[in-house]
């Protein structure tokens, strides 16, 4: 059984190639492949260069989100620092009337 299925294939497999000699025989379609594989491959090497440009714009777009991350927890922190001066602004301004008020009662 193997044998016959073994045959099938070479008999496909010459078919395949008898198939292949015609149509390499006009030189048309030589002329055609020959084209094909031209535009493949300048298509190929613009989809590369393309590729290459895409990766440095990402890279370049990551180091810009970076440096902008970093910017935005420095202003947070600055922020953060900001609010805490006046909570302690006001705390001490507290202090400070609580302070006079003890003084005015001890005249």
């Amino acid at each position: 059984m193997e044998e016959s299925s073994r045959m099938i294939d070479v008999e496909k497999l010459i078919s395949y190639s008898d198939d292949l000699v015609e149509v390499l025989k006009d030189k048309r379609d030589i002329s055609n492949i020959t084209q094909c594989f031209q535009h493949f491959n300048d298509l190929r090497s613009h989809c590369d260069s393309d590729s290459k440009e895409i990766y440095r714009l990402l890279q370049e777009y990551e180091e810009k989100i970076e440096a902008c991350k970093k910017k935005t927890e420095q202003a947070k922190s600055e922020v953060a620092d900001a609010a805490e001066m006046d909570h302690l602004h006001k705390e001490f301004q507290e202090e400070l009337e609580k302070e006079l008020r003890l003084k005015e009662e001890l005249r």
